[in-house]
C-alpha cells in the first residue's frame, strides 16, 4: 500500500513515516500543504495521514481536495487539538478518524488499521472474493486460496493492490511503474516478468492481457 503522510514537524513525520513502513507502507512524506495536494493531482494513495496545522494549504484544505479527487480513500487526521470544533471540522472535511497529538506508535498503528477497516465499512468486511477460491484482504493486501494465506513478494503486492483496485478495468504500464515502481525507468521486459509471476499465483484467465493497452484483473 502506498501511504502520503502530511506533518510539518521533521521528526514527528520521520517517526510516523517508519512507523507505517515496517507495516508495509511505500510512504511518500510532505511538510506542506500545497506540496502534498501537488503530489495529490499526481498520483493516488491507499491512505493519507493528515496534520491540520501545516503550513501554506493546512490539513482541511488538503483533505477536501482529496475528497474532490478520491472520495472513498482512507485518510486519518492528526492534530494537537481536542476540543470538539476542530474534530467537527476534520469529520465534515471528509476523514474517517482523528487522532490527537501526542500519541503512541501502538494507538498510531490501532488507528491506522481501523481507518481502513472503516473505509471498507459499507462492504461490511475488508475481505474481497476475487472468484476461483481467491479472496484478497484490503486492509493487509493479503491474498489467499480457500482461507490459506499465498506468499507473496513486496513487487506482487504492490501489483496485486493495483490490480483490485481497479478490478475489471485496462492497468497500464504506465500506471504500474508509477505505482509499483515510483515512476522509475523500468522496462516493459521487467513489468511483463512480475505481472506474469503475479499471474501465476492465480488460476488461469484471472489475469488477461488487453493487447496494446496492458491487463486487467476479471471481475467475479
Amino acid at each position: 500500500m502506498r501511504a502520503l503522510v502530511l506533518e510539518d514537524d521533521y521528526i514527528c513525520n520521520r517517526v510516523i513515516s517508519e512507523e507505517l513502513q515496517r507495516l508495509g507502507f511505500s510512504v511518500d512524506t510532505f511538510f506542506d500543504g500545497e506540496a502534498a495536494v501537488d503530489a495529490i493531482h499526481q498520483r493516488q494513495h491507499d491512505f493519507y495521514l493528515i496534520d491540520i496545522n501545516v503550513p501554506n494549504l493546512n490539513g482541511y484544505e488538503v483533505l477536501r481536495y482529496i475528497r474532490e479527487r478520491y472520495p472513498q480513500t482512507p485518510a486519518l487526521v492528526i492534530s494537537t487539538h481536542a476540543e470538539i470544533q476542530y474534530l467537527k471540522k476534520a469529520f465534515e472535511a471528509g476523514c474517517h478518524d482523528y487522532l490527537k497529538k501526542p500519541f503512541e506508535l501502538e494507538e498510531l498503528v490501532l488507528r491506522v488499521y481501523n481507518v481502513l477497516r472503516l473505509s471498507r465499512s459499507g462492504q461490511g468486511s475488508d475481505m474481497i472474493d476475487l472468484s476461483q477460491g481467491y479472496s484478497y484482504s484490503v486492509v493487509g493486501g493479503e491474498l489467499f486460496f480457500h482461507g490459506s494465506l499465498l506468499e507473496l513478494t513486496r513487487i506482487e503486492i504492490l501489483l496485486l493492490r493495483i490490480f483490485v483496485n481497479h478490478i475489471g478495468t485496462i492497468v497500464t504500464s504506465e500506471m504500474m511503474r508509477e505505482y509499483v515502481w515510483d515512476d522509475k525507468e523500468i522496462s516493459p521486459a521487467t513489468i511483463r516478468y512480475w505481472v506474469h509471476r503475479l499471474m501465476k499465483k492465480l488460476k488461469n484467465g484471472m489475469i488477461v492481457n488487453v493487447r496494446g493497452m496492458g491487463y486487467r484483473l476479471r471481475k467475479v
